[in-house]
């Protein structure tokens, strides 16, 4: 019998029992499906990872105030300023692997422009923090150095701030009043989304002098600072410069190796990395036991074909009496386990589709899907068919063709 022949016979064959075939192709389906979606939520956990380490700016340590104890009460973050300018400059020249660094005081604060409010996060620094924090300007510009030195009433401002203050109208040399002290807008800065924790554009940028004079001068007196933004020249240095941090801010606020620190420090790469290992974990567990899930389907395919095997016995002995080859029967199983299989493959490939653009749609996760997972599914489910489907269709083309004959 020709390969056509056989293909017809083998899906006229599956067409006389739809719903028998389409349920016995259920484990493939949803397993098919499942590997799909699944490694399209791995790789979209990877995706948002590395755009947010873009977003922070790559290889930055954050250095900032630990809370303090006050007769071992913890009076909370930020309730002592340990750092100050002189901290900045001794990390710099002691550690040669810090590229930038830039100082920051913040608050939050009620801002009042065009006849509009809104309370955001305002951050005095310097120019520094721009090339560290990856920011590019939409508009305008960053600040001049005699603008940083005089403490001029200067401001950058985030998208989300624009938004709100000025709608879509240009901001350039229009004024807001940050704590009622009158700034003028100098540059507005491009969209860089949000985060789990923040909206990165909702904030405002001034001088690190103007804050400290005008804005939080009885909470950061002289030199004091809240937190430094520190890059370094090369990821593979992160680890070793957090620690050289740790041993000169110890070696300046006589800090014992053992005794509890006045600040600490942030790598927000690492934790990043680690919500993407949790991710890439999560993800092979669910891909495991979609694996698992297709291990079974093809299960059903064997007993479902053993099942048809014992059901056709007797029109398996009338086609060996007229001539049919056991090579023909064979291969007549086997398509049709193949088909059910590909069925199952093709059905779970639309599912998967479905699931991940649904998902991403009504939950704004973020998924990517990946092309190759999509054949890689396709060929495993496949393979099932005819692992799983050779051992029936071996036990019918074995059968007698007497014995076949006189089954009932």
């Amino acid at each position: 019998m020709s390969l056509t022949d056989l293909i017809y016979l083998s899906q006229k064959s599956l067409r006389s029992n739809i719903l028998r075939s389409v349920l016995t192709s259920l484990g493939i389906i949803i397993g098919v499906s499942s590997v799909i979606t699944m490694i399209s939520i791995g790789n979209g956990a990877r995706l948002e990872v590395e755009q947010q380490i873009e977003r922070f700016g790559s290889n930055n340590l954050i250095l900032r105030a630990q809370s303090s104890n006050n007769r071992g009460v913890s009076m909370g973050n930020n309730s002592v300023n340990s750092l100050t300018l002189k901290d900045m400059e001794a990390l710099k020249s002691e550690i040669p692997a810090i590229s930038a660094i830039a100082p920051n005081v913040s608050l939050s604060s009620q801002v009042i422009a065009n006849g509009n409010n809104w309370l955001t996060s305002v951050t005095g620094t310097t120019n520094e923090q721009f090339n560290i924090s990856n920011w590019k300007f939409e508009l305008g510009r960053e600040f001049l150095e005699d603008e940083l030195v005089s403490g001029s009433r200067v401001a950058i401002i985030g998208k989300t701030v624009q938004k709100n203050l000025f709608g879509e109208d240009n901001p350039i040399d229009e004024v807001i009043r940050i704590n009622k002290v009158p700034f003028t807008v100098i540059g507005l800065l491009d969209a860089k989304g949000g985060t789990a924790w923040a909206d990165l554009d909702d904030t405002i940028i001034v001088p690190l002098k103007t804050a400290k004079q005008r804005l939080v001068a009885k909470k950061f007196p002289g030199d004091q600072i809240r937190q430094m933004t520190i890059n370094v020249s090369s990821s593979d240095l992160l680890f070793k410069t957090e620690a050289d941090i740790d041993t000169v801010m110890r070696k300046l606020h006589k800090i014992s190796a053992n005794g509890n620190p006045d600040f600490v420090i942030r790598n927000y790469a690492q934790f990043l990395n680690a919500r993407q290992e949790s991710s890439r974990v999560m993800s092979i567990l669910l891909a495991t036991v979609a694996g698992i899930s297709l291990i079974v389907g093809g299960i059903g395919i064997m007993n479902i074909m053993l099942v048809t095997v014992t059901e056709r016995t007797k029109e398996i002995g009338v086609c060996m009496s007229v001539g049919a080859k056991k090579r023909d029967v064979l291969l007549q199983f086997l398509i049709e386990s193949l088909m059910i299989s590909l069925i199952g493959g093709c059905l779970g490939i639309a599912l998967g589709l479905g699931v991940i653009f649904g998902v991403s749609e009504y939950f704004n996760w973020k998924m990517s899907l990946d092309y190759m997972s999509l054949v890689l599914s396709f060929v495993f489910s496949s393979s099932i068919g005819v692992i799983f489907g050779f051992y029936p269709a071996r036990k019918a083309a074995s059968l007698n063709p007497i014995d076949a004959l006189r089954y009932e």
